[in-house]
């Protein structure tokens, strides 16, 4: 039973490293990118700025003036920008401003009076969920494989032991025809 958690644990783990693979700079590059990004290194060119009228209230202010902004990144997948490593985490872990059906980010903010403002406030929450969604692996040191591999043998080596002790067990159980 022991072994079988050991394994699990190992699998769950051994997902979280990795021990270099040919997209190392990729992933490399992505985490130099993902490090520099903030509000400023946002390109606003490439999304659609729409504003619209806001909910909630406030009066006149709410009826008369279009304060709520919409930004919209389309053609996510081939979106330049963004690296591609980044792309499919936060397509994989179900970014909460994709929009699956248009392959668009869809980022909308009617926090403030103010136009800029909620622009401002749409391109924050934009930051903050690329951060707060992509995770990359650290490298595994020759330390962590070494005790992983110590405790993949140990397993085994029970694994091994126990397969015998059953083996033992049902070959006592077979009757013997002596003839004298």
């Amino acid at each position: 039973m022991l072994s079988r958690a050991l394994f699990s644990l190992k699998r769950a783990f051994s997902i979280s490293l990795y021990s270099g693979d040919k997209n190392s700079e990729s992933v490399e590059l992505a985490k130099q990118w993902l490090s520099k990004l903030n509000v400023d290194s946002v390109p606003l060119k490439l999304f659609s700025v729409r504003y619209d009228r806001s909910s909630g209230p406030g009066g006149q202010n709410v009826n008369k003036v279009n304060s709520k902004c919409t930004l919209v990144l389309y053609n996510f997948s081939s979106c330049s920008w963004i690296p591609e490593v980044v792309r499919d985490q936060l397509k994989e872990k179900n970014m909460r401003y994709y929009a699956k059906g248009s392959d668009s980010l869809v980022i909308q903010s009617d926090e403030s009076r103010s136009r800029e403002i909620n622009k401002q406030i749409c391109v924050g929450k934009l930051v903050n969920e690329i951060k707060k969604t992509c995770r990359f692996a650290r490298k595994a040191s020759e330390e962590t494989l070494e005790k992983w591999d110590i405790i993949k043998d140990k397993a085994n080596e029970r694994r091994m032991r126990k397969k015998k002790f059953n083996s033992d067990k049902k070959k006592l159980r077979v009757k013997n025809n002596f003839t004298y």
